[in-house]
């Protein structure tokens, strides 16, 4: 046991000490859904654990000029609906456990049901809440109240991420190191100790990156692989359409190992396939166009971009790329938590990012570099991922045209490729001249003064009660 333990790499080792204690502090001072939509994730995952797939409307037929945000969702106990009530009153400060009302006790023992909107995570797919199923399975079948229901769903959602993770960090032919540092980004790991379905998100597509950067470095690749990542990059696509920009990392694999024959008809029947599932699986949810109209209209959005795309990019240029509002990107993509009511200081924002980019420059023995084409492709992938987000935020949650700036845009959904950015630093020839456990003694004091800060900014923000 002891040789296996000195086989995995101080990385991993540091992931799991760090992700272990950080991740159950979190959850057990953070009240009930005080993460970003945390409600409807919990209403999903709760809803999938009874078979139940397709979102209800709460009434037939909607008028034209009649809103529809929050008029799609489930059925659901009462109980949850006292626990949301809870804590949007309480606004999770000095909250108690059970974290609901006494006067809802009498419905709650009858076995009522209240009817809750998912918002925006209406359409999200099943993979996002298998750890949180899983939980809510456990607490059923033991007869537990929902509260212990939902705090299992906190603790499956973690173990699912750090398994994940860990496993992904141990395949990643790059830094591990680099990794490791992505991988403990405190809003992350926030959003791994709630219910949200993000965290798996972050995981499949860390896995996903570390597999195929795998494939990179060997001589042949089986077709069971390939059928592996086809696979992964299908669930991703579901989990994230955006995230289809990943499967641009073929390109990375040299086409010794894979040919430029097997690459077209592998990528060809990855996408046909990607598009076909997701096709499939919103014909069984809402439709953007009924399900975002109070805040926008989607297809007309795409049409004016495909007439005049220079009202998107000129938000972009103007507002982020070289103006103030890409500050709060970068601030949210580190430690914007509770109900993006609870900033970190920016100086430990800072450190992190400056922890980033020394750990990204640290190589394992065995660890691959990149050629120039090799890089470009991954900054273009980044580009473009950047771009995609940008524009699937700007079209559901913006009015046709907007200039001023991109509602609904934050950092934490960039964080699923930030793995993307180690590669970049990666080098067959040590680049920094300092030994590689002085830069792990480094990196990990800074990780641990960079989580203590979120913990001590979630305390101040959810007082114990």
């Amino acid at each position: 046991m002891i040789t296996s333990i000195k086989k995995i790499t101080f990385p991993n080792r540091l992931f799991l000490l760090l992700a272990v204690i950080f991740g159950i502090v979190m959850v057990n001072i953070i009240p009930p859904v005080q993460a970003p939509d945390e409600i409807g994730h919990f209403i999903k995952a709760y809803s999938f654990s009874e078979f139940k797939v397709k979102p209800q409307a709460n009434k037939k037929k909607f008028t034209e000029k009649e809103s529809t945000w929050g008029n799609f969702g489930f059925d659901v106990p009462y109980e949850i609906k006292s626990i949301n009530s809870y804590a949007i009153d309480k606004n999770g400060k000095n909250a108690k456990y059970p974290y609901q009302y006494q006067a809802d006790q009498k419905k709650i023992k009858n076995g009522e049901t209240a009817f809750i909107g998912t918002g925006g995570i209406t359409n999200y797919f099943f993979v996002n809440y298998i750890p949180q199923i899983i939980g809510i399975k456990v607490g059923k079948i033991l007869n537990k109240p929902i509260i212990w229901q939902y705090y299992a769903a906190r603790y499956l959602n973690l173990i699912f991420y750090i398994l994940i993770v860990f496993a992904a960090i141990k395949r990643f032919p790059f830094s591990k190191l680099g990794a490791t540092v992505l991988a403990l980004n405190p809003m992350a790991l926030f959003l791994a100790s709630s219910t949200s379905g993000d965290a798996m998100i972050i995981a499949l597509s860390f896995f996903f990156i570390s597999w195929v950067s795998e494939l990179i470095g060997k001589e042949t690749i089986t077709d069971l692989k390939l059928a592996i990542s086809a696979l992964l990059m299908v669930i991703l696509v579901l989990l994230k359409p955006t995230l289809i920009v990943l499967g641009m990392l073929f390109f990375l694999i040299p086409n010794k190992t894979l040919s430029l024959k097997r690459k077209a008809i592998w990528g060809i029947s990855i996408f046909a396939a990607c598009i076909l599932c997701y096709v499939l699986w919103n014909k069984l949810m809402v439709d953007q166009q009924l399900l975002y109209r109070d805040f926008a209209n989607p297809s007309k959005q795409v049409a004016t971009f495909l007439k005049d795309p220079m009202i998107f990019f000129n938000n972009f240029r103007e507002n982020y790329l070289f103006g103030s509002k890409g500050d709060y990107i970068v601030y949210s993509f580190v430690g914007t938590f509770g109900l993006l009511d609870a900033p970190m200081g920016f100086h430990w924002v800072i450190l992190y990012f400056m922890t980033l980019v020394g750990a990204s420059f640290v190589q394992e023995k065995d660890h691959q570099g990149l050629i120039f084409y090799q890089r470009v492709v991954v900054v273009v992938m980044m580009f473009l991922y950047t771009v995609l987000t940008f524009f699937a935020l700007y079209q559901i949650w913006n009015k046709v045209g907007r200039t001023a700036s991109i509602e609904g845009l934050q950092g934490r959904y960039f964080i699923p490729a930030s793995l993307l950015i180690v590669p970049l630093f990666s080098s067959r020839e040590k680049i920094l001249n300092i030994k590689n456990n002085k830069m792990n003694i480094a990196t990990s004091i800074c990780l641990v003064l960079v989580l203590i800060a979120a913990i001590v900014t979630l305390m101040n923000r959810y007082p114990v009660g």
